[in-house]
């Protein structure tokens, strides 16, 4: 009856006033109701005999609470706007912000609220301890940056099953959004199986990752610092960068140092020189040759204190990253095979390679032998430092979080979007990726692009057909495929040359052409 006047007059609001029982039934009991419409005109005012159990439904409504649940509504709760129709008892949706948590906890009726904490230590130890009271084992999350780290290192270790969401998958919520919603919406989905958990290495393999990760901001600190040299020599007029073929190298150095301490004579700079440069001394001279200014000076001196300081730490986290890889378990006890990356070579240049500053302080290539049984080194344009990258990233040699070499592309965004409306294919963007992994393969492909690999020649022939970004990504695309193989089955990579490859594409073109010359009739005899 009541909805009924309410929807007769247009009623947008509707106030509740509980007064006193009639009698002493149980069954019914009087409430003062009273209804305004939007015009502001009284509609009902009057008691009304009102069964128990629709009183109880009134009060609940009143107070924003589920009428199922015989909770008392707590404050900075709020009632779970589903959308789909289900929600999993035992998951919880999280939305974590800087300062602000919001938790969706199922009531274990069907139904859930949502809560809001704070970001502080004692604030995730209640989360976790109020989860675990409803009954909760996973907790799904969806965060930016690292916000998200010390509330899944938490419940973890208290053995929860924390799931990270990528933040792209949950975007879409629909009506408003807010991170109430946002929290609903999480845990909605996951209770439908419509996300997926993002990969995570094992716990005690998160170390060498962090030391790994780290180590490359201090190399890109370094380079930082040694730009800023560069642009204060330049302001000097000295052009050192056109006689060496590298500042940062000995010559380099040894010149930029003695410039600092406040040598100004060219020809004093230039007898500091490797005897390695092929460089005539009157080119030094006159390179060197610059205005000296004081500011500029003093600016070239912070930046090289800079540079030494970042190549201190460099070699105090390689010292850190090998302790730490001393702790795995030794897989391989022989020696790692014989490297045979390119056919081509001649025997007197086949093992040397100029020395990278940047390169690892220790072998790190035959520990990562012994630790995993994989060379990742025998791929084209794979070194030390990317194969100690690859390793860390994944937690080891364990590709098993992936079914298929498609599956572990696609994770690592190497593969062409798939864009299909109305069954035809549509253009589709570039998918940006920030994969440490994806982002090492392809500066890898970049590097055997001009070998005499046939991972070379792939690059080559797909660079020719369409350009060089596709052709770079086909290429980390292929390494990404034999180094899941590699992973996943343990075999040793062993180059053939481009010669081999160009022969198997050169038959498999002939092939193809016997087989469509037979669906016309043909026969294709070869000269």
């Amino acid at each position: 009856m009541i909805n009924d006047i309410a929807k007769k007059h247009s009623a947008k609001s509707q106030n509740f006033h509980i007064t006193s029982s009639i009698g002493n039934s149980s069954v019914d009991k009087a409430v003062h109701m009273s209804i305004v419409d939007g015009c502001g005109e009284l509609v009902l005012d009057k008691f009304i005999a009102i069964p128990s159990q629709i009183l109880e439904t009134l009060q609940a409504l009143k107070e924003n609470q589920d009428p199922n649940s015989k909770r008392k509504s707590n404050k900075g709760s709020l009632r779970h706007k589903n959308k789909l129709g289900y929600i999993d008892p035992t998951v919880s949706g999280i939305d974590i912000g800087d300062k602000v948590i919001h938790v969706a906890i199922p009531n274990g009726k069907g139904g859930a609220f949502v809560e809001e904490y704070e970001t502080t230590t004692p604030a995730l130890h209640k989360i976790a301890q109020r989860l675990k009271e409803y009954g909760v084992i996973t907790a799904v999350m969806e965060a930016t940056g690292v916000y998200w780290i010390p509330l899944y290192d938490i419940l973890e270790s208290l053995g929860f099953k924390p799931v990270l969401v990528d933040a792209k998958t949950v975007k879409n919520v629909p009506g408003r959004k807010s991170d109430v919603v946002d929290a609903q919406w999480i845990q909605t989905l996951y209770s439908n199986g419509l996300l997926r958990a993002a990969f995570r290495p094992p716990r005690d393999r998160l170390k060498l990752r962090a030391f790994v990760r780290h180590r490359m901001t201090l190399v890109k600190n370094k380079q930082y610092a040694l730009n800023r040299i560069e642009k204060g020599l330049q302001l000097m007029n000295v052009k050192l960068s056109t006689a060496v073929s590298e500042i940062g190298g000995v010559s380099g150095m040894d010149i930029i140092r003695a410039i600092v301490k406040g040598e100004r004579d060219p020809v004093k700079l230039a007898a500091l020189r490797n005897r390695g440069c092929k460089k005539p001394e009157q080119l030094f001279i006159d390179a060197l040759s610059g205005n000296f200014q004081e500011e500029n000076v003093f600016t070239v001196s912070q930046s090289l204190a800079q540079f030494d300081f970042a190549n201190d730490q460099l070699k105090e986290c390689d010292e850190k990253i090998k302790a730490e890889l001393e702790t795995y378990p030794t897989v391989a006890k022989t020696p790692i095979p014989k490297r045979d990356k390119d056919k081509n070579k001649t025997r007197k240049f086949s093992n040397k390679r100029k020395p990278n500053r940047n390169d690892i302080s220790f072998d790190v290539k035959t520990m990562l032998w012994e630790k995993s049984g994989r060379d990742f080194t025998a791929l084209g344009g794979v070194e030390a430092n990317t194969a100690l990258l690859i390793f860390a990233e994944l937690g080891g040699a364990d590709v098993s979080s992936w079914g298929s070499a498609k599956e572990f592309s696609s994770w690592l965004k190497l593969c062409p979007g798939n864009n299909i409306s109305a069954g035809k294919r549509r253009k589709s963007k570039k998918q940006p990726s920030a994969n440490y992994i994806s982002q090492a393969l392809r500066m890898s492909s970049m590097s055997a692009k001009k070998s005499h690999t046939a991972l070379g020649a792939h690059i080559r022939k797909i660079t020719g057909r369409t350009d060089k970004p596709k052709g770079i990504k086909a290429g980390a695309h292929k390494l990404a495929h034999l180094l899941y193989y590699m992973c996943k089955d343990g075999w040793s990579y062993y180059e053939k040359g481009e010669d081999a490859y160009e022969k198997a594409y050169a038959d498999r073109c002939l092939k193809n052409l016997q087989k469509k010359a037979k669906e016309f009739g043909y026969k294709l005899v070869l000269a």
